[in-house]
């Protein structure tokens, strides 16, 4: 059962962006779920500001405003924004693949799907859970030798029945809250 998606299984940064893309596909396949960019579109267009001013400080010469000044101006307003995207993403968002609500029954929840890979591990730790869910949240652990072949080719349906087998679990598990 080969599929044409094949990677470097000793690439663990292949295989887990792999393994993501597939779970925001799985995702977005599903009619019951709506996901939610706007953070990430937040992340973007700072970034662009970012290079806007970094592009300012390269090309744009005033008359009035010493060279010296515009530049620092602009490294520091650069690294400022820097600074709080690595922030955010490392202290506060973490692990988050997937913002989304239902798009049925309880539309105003948001739901987050985080994933973790750890260097030198071989199972792909994946986890849903309420975005204000207290405490710890269950965590299902995924052998990824699973979904690959011993020459690199990745089984897709493998990983989606498995994806499909922890949104039942939380399903069930929710009905029960």
């Amino acid at each position: 059962m080969r599929t044409d998606l094949h990677i470097e299984t000793g690439d663990q940064n292949a295989v887990k962006n792999l393994l993501d893309d597939t779970i925001v596909e799985f995702f977005q396949g599903k009619e019951e779920f709506k996901l939610h960019y706007g953070w990430d579109n937040a992340k973007l267009l700072l970034m662009v500001v970012a290079t806007i001013i970094a592009a300012v400080s390269h090309f744009y010469k005033h008359p009035a405003i010493p060279e010296d000044v515009l530049i620092y101006s602009c490294v520091a307003g650069f690294f400022f924004i820097h600074a709080l995207l690595f922030g955010y993403t490392t202290f506060i968002e973490k692990d988050i693949l997937l913002r989304m609500t239902r798009s049925g029954s309880n539309p105003g929840k948001t739901i987050l799907v985080r994933t973790t890979f750890p260097y030198t591990e071989s199972h792909y730790t994946i986890s849903i859970h309420h975005a204000n869910a207290k405490g710890k949240h269950r965590k299902e652990e995924l052998y990824v030798g699973r979904y690959f072949d011993k020459d690199g080719y990745f089984s897709k349906e493998a990983f989606t029945k498995d994806i499909e087998i922890v949104l039942s679990r939380f399903e069930n598990k929710d009905k029960k809250q």
